[in-house]
């Protein structure tokens, strides 16, 4: 295998995790109160909440995207990748 092959991702502190993983929780707290709530969106807040877990738990991704009506539209959100996650060369 050759050296630097493998891109690594750069270290984030615990006080950088805690507060993304803050975050994300707030985010997911306050989608929950959108289903109850009429006229408080759900999907933009979820998305959000599926960016910050992306970053640092990966595993907790999956019950938000098996919601039956959100999840999809977190998954097409994902897929489009608005966030960087294609990059395209300037010519």
């Amino acid at each position: 295998m050759v050296e630097g092959s493998i891109r690594s991702r750069p270290k984030r502190s615990r006080a950088a995790h805690r507060a993304i993983d803050g975050l994300g929780a707030t985010l997911v707290a306050v989608g929950a109160v959108g289903v109850v709530v009429p006229g408080l969106p759900t999907t933009v807040f979820w998305i959000g909440a599926v960016a910050c877990f992306l970053k640092t738990r990966p595993w907790a991704v999956r019950p938000l995207l098996k919601t039956p009506v959100v999840g999809r539209a977190i998954t097409g959100f994902l897929r489009w990748r608005p966030l960087g996650g294609g990059r395209r060369k300037r010519g």
